[in-house]
This record gives structure tokens, sequence and C-alpha cells, in this order.
């Protein structure tokens, strides 16, 4: 009876085996890599708008790199920064626009462009009318795809 049982178990063990299957799948990965050129701006890579001094209850004004016809603007120490690109090859404008935000968060409207043939960026802020003191920061982020 022990002979039959271990034949049997041997048995059971070999089909067990023979009957196995393998699955088997096929895996595709990719990976997309875009390299970000840099700028070199006249102030370290900030573009610095001084300080800007408005009449209070202001109206909504445009200053236009660095310059402004609006009567509400008493004064703007802002000098346009020169801003390039080090590397990449922008071939035509690209345009941004993004926020300053203050403390309070209160914002201020920053826009323009990367003239494609001076390569340098070119700005438009906008101050809201009663416009708050504060020190407004903000980034962006200029991309082209070719």
């Amino acid at each position: 009876m022990r002979k039959y049982f271990l034949l049997s178990a041997v048995a059971l063990m070999a089909t067990t085996t023979a009957n196995a299957t393998t699955d088997y799948a096929e895996v595709t990965a990719k990976a997309t890599i875009q390299v970000a050129g840099t700028f070199e701006c006249d102030n370290g890579g900030v573009i610095d708008f001084g300080t800007i001094v408005v009449k209070q209850d202001n109206e909504e004004f445009v200053i236009e790199n660095g310059d402004s016809a609006s009567d509400d603007l008493i004064s703007l120490d802002y000098s346009p920064e020169s801003c390039t690109p080090n590397t990449g090859d922008f071939g035509s404008d690209i345009t941004f626009s993004t926020e300053l935000k203050n403390a309070g968060g209160n914002k201020l409207s920053l826009s323009g462009y990367l003239d494609s043939d001076s390569e340098e960026i070119q700005t438009e802020l906008t101050i809201p009318s009663d416009v708050p003191a504060g020190v407004y920061e903000g980034t962006f982020t200029l991309a082209q795809t070719y």
C-alpha cells in the first residue's frame, strides 16, 4: 500500500508540473525629457519694477516697459531690465501673464512677451484702482514647443 501511495504522489506531482502555465506580458515604458533654458536679467534674474508711488484712490493704469501716461502715477524708479535667454532657440514671440500678490492677497497683473527679434522680455504691469500699499511678487514660466 505504501508503494502505491508513493507512486500516486509522484504521478500527481508530475501531472501538476506538466499542466503548469506561464503568463507573459509585454510592457512599454516611455519617458519624455525637456530641458529648460535660462534667462539672464540685469538684476540677477528679477524683473524689478522698483518703487511705484500712486495717488490715493487711483484709477487703473498700465506701466508698459517702465513707462506710463497715467496722471495717477506720481513716481516710478523702474529702469527696464534687460532679460535675455542664455540657452534655447526662441524662434517666435512667446506671451505670458501672471499675477503679483502681496501678503494681504491683493493682486497686480503682469503680462508681456519675449520679443524674438531683440530676445528681450517686454512687460505690461497693470495697477488696479485703489491699489493698497505692499510688496507684490510672483513668478512665471516661458515655454515654447517646437
